[in-house]
């Protein structure tokens, strides 16, 4: 298992000197905790706010992407975090950064992506389908964003499973992956998104980037049930049907939106998605009344998607 944190790092989550870190990041609607190798990163509007790393046992370090900082007053930015984390009072400390990271974390996208950008909107449907009331009652659950596989040869915009409200059994669940294209300047090519297309189904022809992937969702929806970070918030263990389904999610675009009807049209004659549909759904996430959830009625085939553009 390449991204999953010890038990340790659990136990000190959990109930040890970072427990106050995980409560913040609970308590604070605008953060997304990630599990990654030997580490966590906390997201904020997309982006990668701090990230804690095992350095070694009950040892932690903290960081801060530097790249966000856009000012020339150096006495007003987080340069560097916390080093050797091995106290409640030096975790605390990495706290009292939040704030002023993400003031510098907000100016960088104010200049850098006014319209917010994907990774903003990523973060926002693994929140609305992962937490609260409507991540009780949504279809999906998102247990990872930015997802890369075992070689790092492949990036999933968001993977998860297909777990409907009415499904009691967790052991024969669809895996569920995600494309997301939001807003007009981001919307590919239908020639683009066809070699993409491609490059995903040579990824999931691999046993051994389809084994791993599944393994790395066992282990996170393990850790982050038992973290009280994704319903039923209590340590809950999964497995899956053999059943995998491809979803597109394009943000913003318009029901009238000739260009991407033409694209789906595309797709849908393409002999890409000919093979891939052989064995795995290829569908489109529909709005749910404005919302972000992700519901299994709103699923769509591309035929379904052409007839409504």
């Amino acid at each position: 298992m390449e991204r999953i944190i010890s038990n340790n790092f659990i136990n000190d989550l959990e109930d040890g000197i970072l427990r106050n870190i995980l409560k913040y990041v609970k308590s604070d609607t605008t953060l997304a905790m990630e599990i990654r190798k030997d580490c966590i990163n906390i997201y904020y509007r997309g982006g990668s706010l701090l990230k804690v790393k095992e350095v070694g046992e009950n040892i932690y370090n903290g960081y801060f992407d530097k790249n966000y900082i856009k000012t020339e007053n150096s006495q007003s930015v987080v340069v560097e975090c916390i080093s050797g984390i091995n106290n409640l009072s030096k975790a605390n400390k990495l706290i009292e950064y939040i704030p002023k990271i993400k003031q510098q974390m907000d100016l960088w996208m104010k200049i850098e992506m006014p319209d917010g950008g994907e990774r903003e909107y990523k973060h926002i449907v693994a929140k609305e389908n992962n937490y609260g009331l409507i991540g009780k009652e949504s279809d999906y659950f998102i247990g990872d964003i930015e997802y890369r596989g075992s070689s790092n040869n492949y990036l999933f915009d968001m993977i998860g499973v297909k777990w409907a409200v009415d499904n009691d059994n967790t052991n024969n669940l669809d895996l569920a992956l995600f494309k997301m294209y939001y807003g007009d300047k981001n919307l590919k090519t239908s020639k683009e998104i066809i070699s993409d297309l491609k490059n995903m189904a040579n990824f999931l022809k691999n046993e051994h980037n389809l084994n791993t992937l599944k393994e790395d969702l066992i282990e996170i929806y393990k850790v982050k049930t038992m973290l009280g970070l994704l319903y039923p918030y209590k340590e809950l263990k999964i497995d899956f049907s053999d059943k995998i389904e491809i979803v597109y999610i394009f943000g913003n675009q318009s029901n009238e939106n000739q260009n991407l009807k033409n694209i789906l049209i595309e797709i849908k004659s393409s002999k890409e998605y000919e093979e891939m549909s052989k064995n795995i759904d290829v569908k489109i996430a529909t709005s749910s009344f404005m919302g972000y959830g992700l519901y299994e009625k709103n699923i769509i085939n591309l035929d379904k998607a052409i007839e409504m553009l």
